[in-house]
Order: C-alpha cells, then sequence, then structure tokens
C-alpha cells in the first residue's frame, strides 16, 4: 500500500472513530461499513463489500458498553481488507490478517483510556469553575487522544504490512499485556460505577441489587432482565403519578 493510501486509511479509521464520540454514534467503524471503503480505496470495491460483510458477522457482537474495550473492530476491517485484497486471498486472509490487528487495536485503546482518565481531575476542576472553554478544551485532547490510538496503528499496519502487527502483538505478550488485560477487566467496573453515581437513589437501589441477583445467580440473560424491569416500569409508573397527583 502507497503512502498516501496509509495515511488516507489511516485518517478514515480515526474520523469513523471520533463521529461515535462526538455525532452520536452513526457506526461508522462497522465492517459492513469501512470494508467497501477500503476496498475503494484500493481500487476493489467488489471485495471491500465481500470482506466487509463477513467481517461484521464476525464482529456483529464487539460493542463498547460502559467502559468496556472490545475488540476494535475498525481497525481489523482496515488491515484485514487492505491485506485480502493487495494479496488476492479473499476472506482467509482477511480473517488472518484482522485477528490480531483487533487485538492491538485493543491494546492501543486501553492505552488511550488510560491516558485520559489523568483528565478527569483537570476537567472536574474546570466544571467547578465553568470554565466551558477549558473543558471543551479537555475534551478535544482527549479526542485526539484517542484519534491517534486509532490513526497510528492503522498506518502502521497498512503501510509496513501485517508483520507489523504480529511484531506489536508479540512484544505486549508478558507483564505488559496481562496488565493491559488486568486494565481491561476493571474498566467495566469503572464504567458501570460511573453510571451509577449518576443514577443512584436510596428508593431505586434495591431494584438495581434484584436485577444484578438475577444475572449473576440465575439464567436470565441481560434481555430477559431488561424485559423485566420494562414490565416493572409500566406497573408502577401509573402508580407513581397516581401518588403525585393525590393533594
Amino acid at each position: 500500500m502507497s503512502l498516501f493510501q496509509a495515511l488516507l486509511g489511516a485518517v478514515i479509521v480515526g474520523l469513523a472513530y471520533l463521529a461515535r464520540r462526538i455525532g452520536g454514534d452513526p457506526q461508522l467503524e462497522r465492517p459492513i461499513i469501512l470494508g467497501p471503503v477500503f476496498g475503494l480505496i484500493l481500487g476493489d470495491l467488489h471485495s471491500g463489500i465481500i470482506i466487509g460483510g463477513t467481517l461484521e458477522l464476525i464482529f456483529i457482537g464487539a460493542a463498547p458498553f460502559g467502559g468496556t474495550a472490545p475488540p476494535n473492530v475498525a481497525i481489523a476491517t482496515a488491515v484485514g481488507t487492505a491485506f485480502a485484497v493487495e494479496s488476492h486471498q479473499g476472506v482467509q486472509a482477511a480473517l488472518l490478517a484482522a485477528i490480531p490487528a483487533a487485538v492491538v487495536g485493543t491494546l492501543f485503546e486501553l492505552f488511550a483510556k488510560t491516558a485520559c482518565s489523568f483528565l478527569v481531575h483537570p476537567a472536574d476542576e474546570a466544571a467547578e469553575t465553568a470554565s466551558a472553554s477549558r473543558i471543551m478544551g479537555i475534551i478535544w485532547i482527549a479526542n485526539a487522544i484517542h484519534f491517534l490510538a486509532y490513526a497510528v496503528p492503522t498506518f502502521l499496519a497498512l503501510y509496513f504490512g501485517s508483520g507489523a502487527v504480529n511484531s506489536i502483538s508479540h512484544a505486549l505478550d508478558g507483564d505488559v499485556g496481562n496488565g493491559l488485560s488486568a486494565a481491561a477487566a476493571i474498566l467495566p467496573a469503572v464504567g458501570f460505577g460511573i453510571l451509577l453515581s449518576a443514577l443512584y437513589t436510596k428508593k431505586l437501589f434495591p431494584i438495581f441489587v434484584v436485577g444484578f441477583l438475577l444475572a449473576a445467580y440465575t439464567d436470565f440473560t441481560v434481555i430477559g432482565i431488561g424485559l423485566l424491569a420494562t414490565a416493572l416500569v409500566l406497573v408502577l409508573l401509573p402508580r407513581t403519578r397516581s401518588a403525585a397527583q393525590i393533594p
């Protein structure tokens, strides 16, 4: 891949990620979107559509919830599509390159999340002084860090080839990889903790405990608990409104 194509692909992947942060998550990171885009960049739209659709089926459950860092589907799609198109080996070659690229991409994203954690206290201080310009500056610094966490590994993988992906993956084995794995395990709890700190009320907290117990000690799925919670809201909400109208 040429230098221009690698730079263009890296910028596209970085912007696709930023769309999630500032555009209401239009799903531009998904393989079914990026696959055809990279196929078009490389002059083989047909292969890009096929590879993007195949990778979408593989990564269809990979989505960020709370503070989680799932496999990086954007970088995986870019690298997998480019490798498959240039090697003319089809979907199998795409999978060979996409899986390690997804792992390496996740590690870079964890680095970005860790770096941005140091911006939390300056953001709190800016909020206390109601400094809107400072708050926006901190937000865009965090956006830039995440943009680079997507664009840099994408460029390296596209320009230097799939060998660079495997080299980075092996270099991060051992203590560094274990540390990042531990961070990945902790971040979801941090994300849910932040949500709970905003949603916590004494009256509703027992319902949260009931939902947690159902998820931990029964065969209820998340969807089942969500449907049960919806039914509970539909039952309790009219009663709450009626009680509020009583003088």
